[in-house]
């Protein structure tokens, strides 16, 4: 509530004021008194006042002279002057002093309670706006820091590739930047995934908030100019690169250090090259992220600087001679073959260091494979994993757990692959099949047959032989041979026109293949059909 300070010199003025009835119903609680505006200055120096009512005439320290004092240096205190009918000069001075409102003595009750009550309404008012006024600035300044985190988090993973968009919302949410050359640092706690198993949604907050108190409590003490932000579960910082490298490294494992002694959790920190163009900012990020992701080969709870690292284009590793060499075991079934070829890859991965970049392009290959392979039985009626998949590979931190991962996917889906071969034909054998019955009288290859259904040649031969019972040649005379009698028994088509229909220009070669199935000719097909 509201305090008073009640000045006037005259005491047995001060006494009746004091102690009238009517402050508590203008939510005055606390009342102060001063016999001169000296006193009352000093009472104003070391207690907060509401609303002072003050006498002008008086010795020492007058009115007058107490609100001159006070102009500056109380202006939220309300003031209201005491005078009398004379003192109307005084009155006017009063008012450029900043007095807020006069009482003509003698004081009436009645017209002291309505001023108090219309001061103390206004003030309330003044009080509601101001609160009114910072809690809207207090919800931008949240909001704004939301948005701004946002933004640097879009703009650094290159989902903001607009120049000028990216400069205008720069100035709207006020990001500056000064430095010369910068860099960006990343960290990511180990072993995220098991720790969000056994965290709650709470729990990982306050994780990350503690992560990055400590983050920022390092940056304001080095004086360097940085923005903090999060991506996709890591924090983010882009920061001045300073002169001295040495210090700079000593930041970042003191920071990680601390991490591990407050927070109870270690990190992994990857840390960009250095750049001088905002331009770069995107690429830094790369950097920084394909830093952090080495921890694979590295392990754990270190740093990795970008400028130490020698990385070569892997891409070629995963080519598409060993793709479709894996893709012929996991389809035929052939679980050794396919853990041998997993094994071989994994080794080449760990010696070259692949790059974060070219592991996704290995991923997203090897799941295409995983795919075409269940695609091939999914009329098989077999149980699917709908989680099946390499869906979780960036859940584990080093190479060798995602090997196992990945050779325990791999696995699944050839013991699936090589149950559902004992039970039908596999879709591809089935979709060749039906082609063969629509094209038998085209010029059909093995080859053509194989680039057709994207699949290799000697892998669909050994297919077909397996799931048909013959070889592909075999089998197309053999169809195109079945053909040839029905048109040879219900058209009147000469044996050339026949040949032709089914397949084969050279009458010659086809009467050879006729005779060698059937035992006899085309034209003594017909005449014993027409007997």
């Amino acid at each position: 509530m509201y305090s008073l300070l009640i000045v006037e010199d005259e005491g047995w003025m001060r006494e009746v004021l004091v102690k009238a009835d009517y402050w508590k119903l203008c939510g005055i609680t606390r009342i102060h008194e001063a016999g001169n505006g000296e006193d009352a200055y000093d009472i104003l120096q070391s207690e907060k006042v509401d609303f002072l009512l003050c006498d002008i005439r008086m010795p020492i320290l007058d009115g007058l002279q107490l609100l001159a004092r006070i102009q500056t240096s109380h202006p939220e205190t309300t003031k209201v002057m005491l005078t009398g009918f004379d003192d109307f000069d005084y009155v006017r001075t009063a008012m450029r002093l900043d007095a807020n409102d006069y009482l003509l003595k003698p004081v009436n009750d009645d017209e002291m309670l309505q001023l108090f009550l219309r001061l103390a309404r206004r003030k309330n008012e003044r009080q509601a706006e101001r609160h009114r006024r910072v809690a809207e600035e207090s919800k931008w300044n949240q909001d704004r820091h939301r948005l701004r985190e946002q933004f640097l988090a879009n703009w650094f993973s290159g989902r903001k590739a607009d120049e000028i968009s990216v400069r205008q919302q720069r100035e709207e949410l006020g990001i500056e930047w000064k430095a010369e050359r910068f860099v960006v640092i990343l960290l990511e706690v180990d072993r995220l995934y098991a720790l969000l198993e056994r965290y709650s949604h709470r729990d990982m907050e306050l994780l990350y908030y503690g992560i990055r108190n400590i983050v920022e409590e390092y940056f304001k003490e080095s004086g360097l100019q940085y923005y903090l932000f999060g991506v996709e579960e890591r924090v983010a910082i882009w920061c001045e690169a300073g002169s001295d490298t040495a210090e700079a490294e000593s930041l970042v494992e003191r920071i990680r250090e601390s991490v591990k002694r407050f927070i109870k959790v270690t990190v992994s920190v990857g840390v960009s090259g250095k750049h001088d163009s905002e331009r770069e900012v995107f690429h830094a990020y790369m950097e920084a992220l394909n830093s952090l992701k080495m921890k694979m080969y590295f392990g754990n709870d270190r740093a990795t600087f970008y400028e130490r690292l020698t990385l070569e284009d892997n891409r070629k590793l995963f080519n598409r001679e060993l793709q479709q060499r894996l893709f012929n075991c996991v389809a035929s079934g052939n679980e050794e073959e396919t853990t041998s070829l997993l094994a071989g890859l994994f080794e080449e991965i760990g010696r070259n260091k692949v790059s974060a970049q070219d592991l996704d392009d290995i991923w997203q290959d090897m799941n295409k494979i995983l795919g075409e392979t269940r695609d091939q039985s999914a009329d098989s009626g077999s149980d699917r994993n709908p989680e099946s998949g390499l869906g979780k590979v960036y859940a584990f931190d080093t190479l060798d757990e995602i090997r196992e991962y990945v050779t325990a996917e791999f696995k699944d889906v050839v013991s699936n692959a090589a149950l559902n071969r004992t039970h039908r034909k596999s879709k591809l054998i089935v979709d060749v099949l039906r082609y063969l019955e629509d094209h038998f009288q085209d010029e059909v290859s093995l080859q053509k047959l194989a680039d057709r259904f994207f699949v290799n040649a000697s892998y669909l031969s050994r297919l077909f032989k397996e799931e048909v019972g013959e070889i592909f040649t075999k089998y197309l005379m053999q169809l195109r041979v079945a053909r040839a009698r029905h048109l040879l028994q219900t058209t009147h088509m000469k044996v050339y026109e026949v040949s032709e229909a089914v397949g084969y220009a050279d009458v010659k070669y086809f009467n050879k293949i006729f005779k060698d199935l059937t035992g006899i000719t085309p034209a003594d097909h017909r005449s014993l059909s027409n007997t």
